[in-house]
């Protein structure tokens, strides 16, 4: 069991969403792991859209004014019961969406505008992180960039592994060396795998570089820009890409199947730092 958390100090665009949305379905197809995908972002339905079309946003307040359980209410219903210790594992679950049965569950972001409301709702996001690391074999937690909330650095510490994304920008790579120099005691060495995003290894900001720039003895992982991607995943297609790409992944020359691979090696790093960090998953 482990909590991967996707995180950026970086107030700018790094893909951070579409990163972790590609890895967590690529291991659940790929690798024998039940995962569950959390968007704990603030006013951002990107990680939705790339597995549903969107609806109506339903306000956090007007589900927790109810005082009770509402299982059509999604993430706000699932609050409710952790305000309510009534958490469980099991009720955790029947608040996700699924994508591949007994693989890949999705628990979609809150449907508020208010910053406000996401403030009071952000604070039980910690306990339900928690319990739903007692069911499933990974649980990937895409958290609000920087770290303006209190509970973002609860979620920090409370993972197990936390993968740092920024892009083949310098600015970025610079903000990465003070973030962990400022923030030492969240954001310890030891649980650290900064990843590159958007990656494209023809610019002087290459993968290599930005490697040797930010001091990593071993070459980060980095998952490339790819235009089919980027639609698919804004038209609710990103589960059915994964699935007809794996049949094309043994082409050297395919845009998709190198980044599939690409994805794969993302993959096998997360995997491999668990073990070393003596996570059983």
């Amino acid at each position: 069991m482990a909590i991967i958390g996707f995180w950026s100090g970086s107030k700018k665009e790094t893909g951070q969403t579409l990163s972790i949305t590609s890895i967590a379905t690529h291991m659940s197809i790929e690798h024998n792991y039940k995962i569950l995908l959390i968007d704990a972002t603030f006013d951002d339905d990107t990680m939705e859209r790339c597995f549903w079309t969107v609806n109506d946003k339903k306000s956090v307040a007007q589900v927790l004014s109810k005082g009770k359980l509402d299982i059509s209410s999604g993430t706000e219903g699932l609050l409710t019961a952790v305000a309510s210790n009534k958490i469980t594992p099991e009720i955790v679950k029947n608040y996700t969406r699924v994508v591949f049965n007994n693989r890949l569950d999705v628990l979609c972001g809150l449907k508020t505008h208010s910053p406000e409301e996401f403030t009071r709702a952000l604070i039980h996001y910690n306990d339900l992180v928690k319990t739903a690391d007692k069911s499933y074999d990974m649980v990937f937690v895409d958290m609000e960039k920087t770290l303006k909330y209190e509970t973002t650095k609860l979620l920090l510490e409370e993972s197990n592994l936390v993968v740092y994304n920024f892009t083949k920008n310098r600015k970025q790579a610079e903000e990465y060396l003070k973030y962990m120099e400022e923030n030492k005691d969240i954001l310890k060495k030891e649980k650290m795998m900064p990843m590159l995003s958007n990656a494209d290894d023809n610019t002087l900001y290459n993968t290599r570089n930005i490697t040797r720039f930010i001091g990593e003895r071993k070459e980060i992982p980095a998952i490339p820009y790819n235009s089919s991607f980027v639609r698919v995943a804004s038209e609710a297609g990103v589960a059915n890409y994964f699935l007809k790409t794996r049949l094309h992944q043994n082409s050297s020359n395919d845009k998709d199947a190198m980044f599939q691979k690409a994805v794969e090696h993302a993959c096998q790093k997360i995997i491999k730092r668990l073990e070393e960090l003596k996570y059983k998953v």
